[in-house]
């Protein structure tokens, strides 16, 4: 495509754009018009075969005459193909002029827009920076969190795994503990339990309260935590946060620390279900979503043998939730925006 022309444009003026494209359209062929060409073609090759089987020699002749019919049609529809392709071209180069334009008019705008005074900026309410974003302009995913995430049904589900499989005597370590929902309802049961996370300002509200949490990355503090010393570790959403071979990493490093019976949990995103998908999308600190399947085909060429699945949504139930237990995968787990995941160490 040649370089874009950028025309001096005051609004992006979406009738004009149509109406432009709808002249280069008119009269030039689209595919269905090809290749109704390319049918008629065969029928005329059909027509040719059927007249000249009467007479001797009529292969000859018939191959001779299919043959031209073939070069012209393959002629004329090469002329007609660059003709559509030269009107896509266009089209695109009319929508990429239009989005341009509009794109380089977006800072003149701001910039023409009046900001605050410094008194203003210093005295105004904390409420009033940009959704999410810090005085700094970081993402500030502890109020994030606070707006848009319920973690109480996954801590509640934490809670019940670690009951059913684990010793009250078990460290619990949580993986990206985030402001401590998880370790303060441990906490509350008496369990001993122990946050990771690399935000600075997550781990001291954290402590504020009393939890116990350290700030550091999860994969250096496995690496210098003793093998086989910890019942369980739980990792909310951790592995949509990771590549591929950071997760291989993270359960070959979870294997070694966790004693012998020991679990990994793991919670995630049903890709299956739209609206969750959504919601995902709306945390811009997950990296990618992991669809249950993938992680069941992880998890089997670990150290870990899965001891069930659950998935849940939210619903009518008694906790307000609806979900589905099962052991193996099945295809009924579509209505449901969650996964958890318990494996045990082999």
């Amino acid at each position: 495509m040649s370089e874009i022309n950028l025309k001096e444009t005051t609004d992006v003026d979406v009738e004009t754009l149509m109406n432009s494209i709808r002249r280069r359209a008119q009269a030039v062929p689209d595919a269905m018009h090809i290749m109704g060409e390319v049918g008629k073609g065969r029928l005329y090759a059909d027509g040719i075969t059927q007249a000249t089987r009467q007479s001797a020699g009529w292969k000859g002749r018939a191959k001779s005459r299919v043959t031209k019919l073939i070069l012209r049609s393959v002629r004329r529809n090469l002329h007609l193909q660059r003709a559509f392709n030269h009107l896509v071209v266009d089209v695109l180069q009319l929508i990429a002029e239009d989005l341009y334009a509009h794109e380089k008019r977006l800072p003149a705008a701001r910039e023409s827009e009046p900001g605050p005074t410094a008194v203003e900026h210093l005295h105004a309410p904390a409420n009033s920076s940009q959704e999410g974003l810090t005085p700094g302009g970081h993402f500030d995913q502890a109020r994030y969190e606070e707006k848009y995430l319920d973690l109480t049904p996954y801590c509640r589900r934490s809670l019940a795994i670690f009951r059913e499989l684990l010793n009250e005597s078990d460290l619990a370590l949580e993986l990206g503990c985030g402001q401590g929902q998880l370790l303060s309802m441990f906490a509350e049961n008496g369990i001993t339990a122990v946050g990771v996370d690399s935000d600075q300002k997550m781990v001291l509200l954290c402590q504020r309260r009393g939890l116990r949490a350290l700030c550091a990355d999860i994969f250096d503090y496995l690496r210098n935590a003793p093998d086989a010393s910890i019942g369980g570790i739980f990792s909310g959403r951790v592995v949509e946060r990771l590549t591929n071979e950071q997760t291989l990493e993270l359960l070959e490093l979870a294997g070694r620390k966790l004693r012998r019976g020991g679990i990994f949990v793991v919670e995630a995103t049903n890709i299956d279900h739209i609206p969750a998908l959504r919601e995902f999308y709306m945390d811009p600190s997950l990296v990618r979503p992991v669809p249950v399947r993938l992680m069941e085909f992880i998890l089997e060429r670990s150290r870990f043998r899965i001891h069930h699945f659950r998935f849940s949504s939210k619903g009518g139930g008694q906790s307000g939730e609806e979900e589905l237990r099962e052991s193996a995968l099945s295809q009924e787990a579509y209505p449901y925006g969650k996964y958890t995941v318990a494996a045990v160490r082999s």
